[in-house]
């Protein structure tokens, strides 16, 4: 069967390179995102994006969205109820491919009245250093998806969000009885132990992926800020 991948853009403007393949095998097409080299996510396996937003269901209400990624965990959280959305986005290039539609569900995000993509750096503004003017919340929910977890860092900054001090600077932003949900390569048994510290009621959720013939055992984690 015939394959090809063609990169659709590609950019090393903030600093690191973020590109977005597209494979085509015979009829089927799988949309990738690539950071510094490194596989991000893709089309192709969607579980724990969606398993992500579960997490905040059944009312998500407005949601602070850290990485938009391909889109699917923000276009999951509008489809199971979500007022509106407040996406963080590091990646400039990757905001501008959303608007320019160059893939459809980065375009319907773009598009949706309900959406609000900044560009600007989530763990900062957790960290209580806002750089995006006007974006203070507090939120209902908090989604983050900006690494690959406690233990598999792209951005080694990214480190601060993952203590128990950046845990509880961000269940801060949330109003009382709300909800953060936290994606992870896998589980950490140092990063669960921080948060059940915090919140007794934190919960760990494992979502099993088959890719190219391993198995990985992603990690989706909540912690609420107490009523």
């Amino acid at each position: 069967m015939h394959e090809e991948t063609v990169t659709l853009a590609r950019s090393d403007a903030d600093g690191y390179e973020i590109a977005l393949r597209r494979r085509l095998i015979g009829d089927t097409v799988t949309d990738e995102l690539i950071i510094n080299g490194t596989f991000a996510m893709d089309s192709a396996r969607t579980m724990s994006e969606i398993a992500l937003a579960e997490a905040l269901s059944p009312e998500p209400g407005h949601v602070l969205v850290g990485g938009l990624g391909l889109g699917f965990t923000a276009d999951h959280l509008l489809t199971i109820g979500a007022t509106h959305l407040d996406i963080v986005e590091l990646s400039g290039p990757l905001i501008e491919w959303a608007q320019d539609g160059l893939t459809p569900t980065l375009a319907r995000l773009a598009a949706d009245p309900r959406v609000t993509i900044r560009h600007g750096d989530v763990a900062t503004l957790l960290a209580g250093q806002p750089t995006l003017p006007g974006l203070f919340g507090p939120w209902d929910s908090i989604c983050i998806d900006i690494d690959n977890g406690p233990d598999f860092l792209i951005h080694e900054d990214n480190a601060r969000l993952y203590t128990p001090e950046g845990i509880r600077a961000a269940i801060g932003h949330l109003h009382p009885g709300g909800k953060m949900a936290i994606w992870s390569q896998g589980p950490s048994k140092e990063f669960w132990y921080d948060l059940t510290s915090i919140d007794p009621h934190a919960t760990e959720r494992l979502v099993i992926v088959e890719r190219a013939n391993r198995r990985m055992d992603y990690a989706i984690y909540t912690v609420h800020r107490p009523e």
